[in-house]
Order: structure tokens, then sequence, then C-alpha cells
């Protein structure tokens, strides 16, 4: 009912060059499904036939419908065939377009966690092993994931993790064991809005400090110091939220000399998405006794899961384990059981290359428009920074971009006291690329975005 598929020869090729053939093959099918080469319920090629088109045993095409299936891409129907499932187009899409979230687009993850659950599910030892009370995990789930961190470069084999229901609560916590009410912690000018829950949760007294380009503002750290007492700075170095800033190395140092110097704590979150090109070993590696060191799975895989997991400083082990123990008795095993098991596949992988090869495209289509428009923004993986000139006004336009469909985050989103917003706050928006599920419903957005520039261009006049 539909044009015959015809294989890219020399681009399978070249994916046989870094891979087993039948995944090279998957490669190339669900690319010509993404590429809109192969359409909503097009039949694929009989396997012989494909077969002996790419000079590949029956057994390789038989392997490669398979994977493609258990992705979600292609259904195999009994004595029909096997039909692309995929819908790329987005003809009947009326929603609006989701660029507020920061979250990964689901483009596979969803299909990996089916693997793990299958997999856990006939597994009834290990099953049986994660439905009892286990304060902080299984000890096979702390050997697996400081090998894992160990093999991103952590010196962390004999520091053992803690597992958090979430980045979120690792940052409670850590807030709740080195703080008693009424106490400083520093945090810098806009930050992410769950750390101020915590510290009004708490009881905290919050001073916030400025950012530059090279990241927080040291002198302002130093003279909060001088005038009282600072238990803990909190800071994201490798992607700052919403500034999307990148600390640099002498920033760093010169943070962690002040917290020897006057005796605070740092909680570092890394929670936010970076390419893997654009990360780095964190600050708690060279100094375990004074970093707090909080991560998730939330950014890089999915929110959902609620796994995250805390590095403290060696003394401050038993105590964390003692907040954490009072706050919900012992976090989710099997969370961290299917995770472990989701990476431990080679879809895993294939899952978080396709993801950033995801992100570098929506950060080139979003450059490139705002570049025509002459806008200014900041790019670091999964945000996108929009600063605005006072001149204009970011709740209006927001509003032009909600009336055609595209959802933002104003930055008093991730200020603390927005009733007391005043003329030299921050002003301008947070774009996240994560939202759309799929390059299509992206690409849609990045239309209807341009629509609003277009009309805010001509019809803009200053709010006084």
């Amino acid at each position: 009912m539909n044009t015959i598929y015809k294989p890219d020869h020399t681009l399978f090729s070249r994916l046989c060059d870094t891979q087993p053939k039948y995944r090279a093959l998957a490669a190339l099918i669900e690319h010509a499904i993404d590429s809109k080469e192969l359409s909503f319920e097009q039949k694929l090629p009989a396997q012989r036939l494909l077969a002996d088109s790419l000079n590949i045993t029956h057994g390789t095409v038989t392997r490669a419908y398979a994977l493609l299936e258990q992705r979600g891409l292609v259904t195999a129907k009994l004595g029909a065939g096997t039909f692309v499932s995929k819908v790329v187009e987005l003809s009947h899409f009326e929603g609006d377009t989701d660029f507020a979230s920061s979250m990964q687009p689901m483009m596979g993850q969803q299909h990996v966690m089916t693997n793990a659950l299958q997999s856990l599910s006939e597994d009834q030892s290990a099953l049986t092993d994660v439905m009892v009370y286990k304060l902080n995990g299984l000890a096979s789930h702390q050997r697996f994931f400081q090998q894992w961190l160990a093999d991103k470069g952590f010196d962390c084999l004999n520091h053992p993790l803690i597992f958090t229901q979430g980045a979120q609560q690792g940052i409670f916590t850590t807030l709740a064991t080195l703080c008693e009410s009424g106490d400083t912690v520093i945090a810098e000018s806009m930050c992410y809005p769950g750390f101020y829950h915590a510290c009004h949760s708490l009881n905290l007294s919050l001073a916030q400090v400025d950012m530059h380009y090279e990241g927080i503002d040291l002198n302002q750290i130093e003279a909060l110091c001088k005038s009282r007492t600072i238990k803990a700075v909190y800071i994201t170095p490798n992607c700052q939220n919403p500034t999307n800033i990148r600390y640099s190395s002498d920033n760093l140092n010169a943070l962690l000399a002040l917290s020897r110097r006057y005796n605070f704590f740092i909680i570092e979150d890394d929670v936010n998405y970076c390419l893997p090109e654009h990360w780095r070993l964190p600050l708690w590696q060279q100094a375990p006794d004074r970093v707090f060191y909080i991560s998730s799975f939330s950014k890089y895989f999915a929110g959902g899961l609620r796994a995250g997991y805390l590095l403290p400083p060696i003394l401050w082990e038993q105590p964390i384990l003692k907040q954490l123990h009072s706050e919900c008795w012992a976090v989710s095993s099997m969370n961290f059981e299917l995770i472990m098991r989701a990476i431990k596949s080679n879809e895993f992988t294939y899952n978080q290359t396709k993801l950033a090869d995801e992100i570098r495209y929506r950060i080139e289509q979003i450059k490139k428009l705002l570049e025509t428009y002459e806008i200014d923004a900041q790019f670091a993986s999964l945000n996108v920074y929009i600063p605005l000139a006072q001149s204009q006004n970011m709740f209006e336009f927001c509003g032009v971009l909600k009336a055609h469909k595209v959802i933002v985050r104003t930055l008093d989103a991730f200020i603390r006291d927005v009733p007391a917003l005043k003329a030299e706050s921050p002003n301008g928006i947070r774009l996240t690329l994560g939202g759309p599920a799929t390059r299509a419903e992206f690409d849609l957005g990045v239309t209807r975005i341009e629509a609003a520039l277009k009309q805010f261009n001509q019809t803009f006049e200053v709010v006084i």
C-alpha cells in the first residue's frame, strides 16, 4: 500500500563499523522512520528479501525487527508482516508545546524500562530481595552504582552512596542534617525553586548572592561569612539553573578555600542534564570532606522513577542516614534495581546516545531561530536562558508565546520573594528543550516560537 522501502547501503555499511549488524540494521530502519522515508503503518520488506539486499543473514534481520518491536517502532502482525507503528506526523496535534518542563523527552526510555521490568519479573530471587525493607538499598546496588560512578571517573569505591527518592530529598535531608532552625545558608541569586521550599520548611535563613560568568560571587560570600555564621553554600556548578552558567575551576577552587577558612559546607547539586562533552567531575572529587554531592536520574532518564543519590563526607554518613530514616523509613529498592538493570542493557547506552543527539539538534534549531531575530541566549544542554532588555517585559513575552501555544518559564519562578519583585529584578525566560516528546512535535514548537517572535516584534509596546 506504500512505496517499497529501499535501504541505504552506504549508511548501513557505516553503521556496521561501530555495532553488530542487527543493531546497525535497526538503526538504519529507525533513521528511515524518523526521516519519513518509512511512514506510519507502512510494511517493512520481507525478511528474506531485506537479507538478500544487504547481504546479511535472515537471522540478522529477524533480530533487528525484534529489537525495533521492543523499542515500540514497529509491530509484527501474524501472517501479514511487520509494520511501522511510530507516528512521526503531527497532523492531529493541537496541544500546547511544553518548553517549560525541564526533563528529557520520552524517546525510548519507556521501552528500556519495559525490558528491565520484564527481566525483574522473571527473577524471583531478586524480586523477593527488593520487596523487603532496606534503609539504603541492597549491597548489590551499592556495589553496582559505586562501580558505575567509578567508571565515570569518581574516586568513590570507598565512599558508600546514600540512595534517595530523587535529588529533592537529598537536598532536604542534607539541610536538615547540617542545620538547625534559624541557621543561615547561601544560594545563588536565582536557583532551583525546590531549594527554597526546603529552606522554608526547615525555617532556615537564606542569603542569596549574585552570579557572574565564572560562577558565584565570592566577595559577597566572604562578606556574609564575616558578619554571621554560614552553615552551607548551595551551588549548581556544571549547569546552573536557570542561567546556564558553568562555574570556572578558579571560582570553584576559591569557593572551596573559603569553605575551609570559614568552616561551611558546600552542597553541590549535579542534577541538571549535561551533554557528555560538557559534563565534568564534581568538586566533591577534590574535597569529599567539605562537599555534599547530590545527583539523580531524573534529568538523564526519567523523573518519575524518583531515584537519586548522595555522596556526603564520611563523618556525616550516619547522621544523613538517620535523618533519611526519619523521613521515609526506607527508600524503594525496586527503583534502584530497575535502574541498575536498565543501565546494564545495551538499550540504555543506545537511548542515552539518541537523547544526546536529539538535544544537540534542538539546541542548533533554537539557536538559529534566535540569531535570526538577534536575540541573545545562553545554551547548555536542556535549558535555554533568554534575558530580555529592561524595556521589554517577560510576562508580556510569555503571554504572546502562550497565545501561540508555547509554554515557557518566566524568571520570577527562580526568585524567592516573587511579590517583592523590583525594577532591577531579572527579566527574561527559561526555555527548555525536553518537553516535546518527538522531533516532529519539537519542530512544530519552533514554528510556533517563530510566529510569536514576529508578533512580539511588530506589536510590542513598553509596559510602564
